[in-house]
């Protein structure tokens, strides 16, 4: 009788988990939004327009403001914050950034509610890709960046490195590398922090293997890198990727050496004037102040890695 009761409240438990929406404040506690309650707040109408594939969509959704609405639910301060979904698709946002931006959850399109409560976060100034649909879980983070890299390879050279295959699985018609040899040269530990970052301005930071597993850098006939992950939803997956970093070592794309002092405030390293290049090549090595070596890109041609100190 107690296992059954006992069973009883683990499902009534999933049942409200399903239809609800969870926010993990940055102490770690969690606050649970009845979806169906959520339903009931008031709405107001919101017009967005989006083109793909050269066609432009205009839609109408019913929502409301949840930017305003979160602050009014007093959880505390944040850095970031993550917004994830039920098939685990993610967006994190700076503090700083989603406070300048309007946030919409929407309930209906175009005057149809969505099934099953459905939520749906809408940033009408942003790319569609950074919307989030089925939103079921909100994270609240004093963020703590990954430090500033002890060592930096050159990508392309790295790549040169193993063996160029082709139909990686579970992807066809592809050519490249599964991330999982890079990254275990990259660093020892079973759980691996990455950050990854596209020459569009895409940054992510992902765990292996929970969001890697299985990933694949796919190598395009312009010589660019696409990464590519079965755990994570399509929308996700990132193009002409120019830096990454496991844990204490990153990759670097050669024609983005110049970019590293925007890419150390975009990911929150500690800079000083002070700071100076160790360039090591095979057979020398080479000592320079920073923004010498960046406005001479060429000084990191052919070498084995560098360093910032």
């Amino acid at each position: 009788m107690m296992k059954k009761y006992i069973c009883l409240l683990i499902l009534l438990e999933v049942i409200v988990f399903l239809t609800a929406l969870e926010i993990i404040d940055s102490k770690g506690i969690s606050h649970i939004y009845d979806n169906a309650e959520l339903y009931k707040l008031e709405t107001q109408e919101l017009k967005t327009t989006r083109e793909k594939d050269g066609i432009v969509r205009l839609n109408n959704w019913q929502g409301f403001r949840f930017d305003i609405w979160l602050k009014q639910q007093k959880l505390g301060d944040f850095a970031t914050i993550r917004f994830e979904s039920s098939d685990r698709y993610l967006v994190t946002l700076e503090k700083s950034e989603f406070d300048s931006l309007e946030s919409y959850i929407v309930i209906a399109q175009d005057g149809i509610p969505f099934e099953e409560y459905m939520l749906r976060l809408i940033f009408p100034t942003l790319r569609e890709m950074q919307w989030i649909k089925g939103l079921d879980r909100v994270v609240l983070e004093n963020f703590h960046p990954l430090i500033r890299p002890t060592r930096f390879f050159l990508l392309q050279d790295t790549l040169k490195k193993y063996t160029l295959q082709k139909d990686l699985k579970p992807f066809v018609n592809i050519e490249g590398y599964y991330l999982s040899d890079v990254l275990m040269d990259l660093s020892p530990a079973e759980e691996k922090k990455v950050i990854l970052y596209s020459r569009d301005g895409l940054k992510q930071s992902l765990t292996y293997p929970l969001h890697l597993q299985g990933a694949v850098l796919e190598k395009t006939p312009e010589d660019l890198y696409n990464l590519k992950s079965p755990q994570i939803p399509g929308g996700m997956w990132m193009k002409d990727l120019v830096y990454l970093q496991c844990d204490n070592y990153a990759l670097i794309s050669e024609d983005s050496i110049n970019q590293l002092i925007r890419l150390a405030k975009i990911l929150h390293w500690e800079t000083t004037p002070e700071m100076q290049f160790r360039i090591v090549y095979k057979d020398s090595e080479e000592i320079m102040n920073f923004t010498d070596a960046l406005a001479e890109p060429q000084v990191f041609r052919g070498a084995l890695y560098f360093e910032i100190f």
